[in-house]
C-alpha cells in the first residue's frame, strides 16, 4: 500500500488522505469514521499510534460520524476530534452544522468527497451487467463544494483538490476554536482494501 500512499495524483487517492490523517493525528485524539467504507478505510489505513488515542466507527446508520463526533467533542474536553465522513454520509446530518456554530463545538470534518455514493465504480458496474452508463446513474451524484455548505452555516470550510494540500488544512482545521470542513476530492475508483488478520500461525 506504500506506493498508494504516497501517491500524487489528483483527484486525491484515499490511501493519501488516510495516511495524512495518520501523520496529523494529536496523541490523545478521537477519530469518528462512519459506516460502509468510511469505516473500512479509517479501520485499515488510518494508523492509530497514540496511546491515548481513540476510535469511534459507525456500526449502522449511514451520517451516524458527524453527529457522533459533536457528542465524542462534548465529552472529549481538550481533546481534538476529527470526523472521517463521505459525502454521501455527510448529506445525511449536515444541517447540524448550525448546531456546532450555535453551541461552539470545534470539530474537524474530513469529507472524502467524490461525488458519489461508496467507492468502488467497477463493482458497481459489474453488478448493473456493464451497461454503459448504468453504474454512475447508481451512485454519482454532485458535484457539491462543500465549503460552500459550511460558509452559508456560518463556518469555515477548506478545499483541497492536491495531495500536498492535505497536511496544511488538517493541520488548519485542527487548530481552529470553531468546527472546520475539510473538503477532499477524492477518486470515485479506488477500492478499501480487504481487512487483514494474522494467521493461526502468525
Amino acid at each position: 500500500m506504500t506506493p498508494l500512499c504516497e501517491n500524487d495524483t489528483a483527484p486525491i487517492r484515499v490511501e493519501r488522505l488516510c495516511a495524512e490523517i495518520t501523520r496529523a493525528l494529536p496523541s490523545d485524539a478521537v477519530l469518528v469514521a462512519d459506516t460502509g467504507y468510511s469505516g473500512i478505510w479509517t479501520g485499515t489505513m488510518i494508523e492509530l499510534n497514540g496511546v491515548a488515542q481513540t476510535y469511534l466507527r459507525a456500526a449502522g446508520s449511514l451520517g451516524w460520524s458527524f453527529p457522533a463526533s459533536l457528542g465524542a467533542k462534548c465529552a472529549a474536553g481538550a481533546r481534538k476530534v476529527l470526523c472521517f465522513t463521505g459525502d454521501g454520509g455527510f448529506y445525511y446530518h449536515l444541517a447540524e452544522l448550525e448546531s456546532a456554530r450555535r453551541c461552539g463545538i470545534a470539530v474537524t470534518v474530513v469529507v472524502n468527497n467524490n461525488s458519489g455514493f461508496g467507492q468502488n465504480l467497477t463493482g458497481v458496474r459489474r453488478v448493473a451487467g456493464n451497461r454503459p452508463g448504468r453504474g454512475e446513474e447508481l451512485i454519482r451524484f454532485g458535484p457539491t463544494d462543500f465549503t460552500a455548505v459550511a460558509k452559508s452555516f456560518g463556518l469555515r470550510g477548506i478545499r483541497v483538490e492536491r495531495p500536498g494540500e492535505i497536511a496544511p488544512a488538517l493541520a488548519e482545521a485542527m487548530d481552529a476554536d470553531e468546527t472546520v470542513v475539510v473538503d477532499v476530492v477524492t477518486d470515485l475508483e479506488p477500492r478499501a482494501p480487504e481487512p487483514w488478520a494474522p494467521g493461526r500461525n502468525a
